[in-house]
């Protein structure tokens, strides 16, 4: 009998899913109340209902007699996830606490203070009053709820802390702000997947990221990370461990992006969830194993094999093609590199980009190996 998924989201991180899905015959619902993202043309069946109104959703799920819930590459999405398949006895990785922990960033930053794992020094505020006594330059302010780098705001003095702390607030679905020590070093992503109480994948890649006004924005990602030792590495994957033993799940997907500074590696954050910049391409490209595949095997119960972190294999990028949204996409601006093993524009020549960070969005990405 053919199964059913409901999918949360239609845009291109959650195509990748709904491709999948259908590759391997599944009927797939997806959910999302913007009409026209790219991952519906490949749904059997669109529902333009909001992903957090979790009544209408339930709703959906029950009309549909759907199987599984899933989404990969959002916050927002992966918490309304969690929540209806708990409300209908659904499969799913962690639970509703876990995720409102890693969905607050100055939760994380406090359990992880309490385990005493990636220390940084941070203040929670509701006001900007509250900061008053924030001495600790530079440093970077942020929404304690917010994802893909939204409101992120690196700040020199006190003079331009009430700003960034007022911005912060402003986009924050609680209206609150993490006001958190800078860290400067090297930026490294982990992707893991736990099955059965054994990491069955832990692969570590660098982050290559853009400065000044798209802070802290992804500009693209290699395997294995060239700017720091082999030391740095392996100090990375003990931390990403440390933290593992101290969650103690059996099951689930995680992605840790963290920074090598001077005094050793760092969390910046960790979500429950792929990533949002198709890394699994890129892992795939390099150890050969699908980590979307595996997730999928992972939350119906299906056995998936080991991947050893040690790599071995040539230099492989992903590397993104952006510009600020408004604007119609020209592809000709954006051609394909003749060496990728993989390209995929996000929009249709002409079609007008859409504001997500509002900075500068993915038009389109690429695979390859590096020089």
């Amino acid at each position: 009998m053919t199964k059913t998924a409901l999918v949360l989201g239609t845009n291109a991180g959650q195509a990748d899913l709904i491709r999948h899905l259908k590759s391997i015959g599944w009927t797939v619902i997806g959910c999302s109340p913007i009409i026209g993202e790219v991952g519906q043309r490949f749904c059997d069946v669109v529902e333009h209902v909001n992903i957090v109104d979790i009544d209408a959703l339930e709703a959906v799920a029950r009309k549909h007699k759907v199987d599984i819930i899933y989404s990969i590459s959002s916050d927002v999405a992966i918490k309304s996830v969690v929540a209806l398949s708990e409300r209908l006895g659904l499969p799913h990785f962690f639970d509703s606490a876990f995720i409102d922990l890693l969905d607050n960033k100055a939760a994380l930053r406090a359990f992880l203070k309490q385990h005493d794992l990636s220390p940084v020094p941070f203040m929670q505020v509701s006001s900007v009053e509250e900061a008053a006594g924030w001495t600790d330059f530079p440093c970077v302010v942020k929404p304690v709820d917010g994802q893909g780098q939204r409101g992120v705001l690196k700040v020199s003095n006190a003079a331009e802390l009430n700003a960034a702390i007022a911005q912060g607030l402003e986009i924050s679905r609680s209206k609150k702000a993490i006001v958190e020590a800078y860290l400067d070093g090297v930026e490294v992503s982990c992707n893991v997947l736990i099955n059965n109480g054994k990491t069955e994948m832990k692969v570590l890649s660098e982050r290559l990221v853009h400065k000044d006004l798209a802070l802290g924005l992804p500009a693209g990602h290699l395997i294995p990370p060239i700017h720091i030792t082999e030391k740095q590495q392996r100090e990375a994957l003990a931390l990403v461990d440390a933290i593992l033993a101290r969650m103690n799940h059996k099951a689930g997907v995680l992605y840790f992006q963290m920074i090598i500074t001077r005094e050793g590696p760092r969390v910046v954050e960790i979500a429950p969830r792929l990533d949002g910049c198709h890394m699994w391409r890129l892992i795939k490209a390099s150890y050969g194993a699908d980590l979307i595949e595996m997730a999928v095997d992972t939350l119906t119960g299906k056995p998936v094999h080991h991947v050893s972190p040690e790599y071995s294999g040539p230099n492989m990028e992903l590397m993104f093609q952006q510009m600020p949204p408004g604007g119609g996409l020209d592809r000709g601006r954006f051609p394909k590199p003749a060496n990728a093993v993989y390209h995929e524009y996000r929009y249709d020549d002409g079609e007008a980009v859409r504001a997500v960070n509002g900075t500068l969005e993915v038009v389109g990405y690429y695979v390859r190996e590096s020089a």
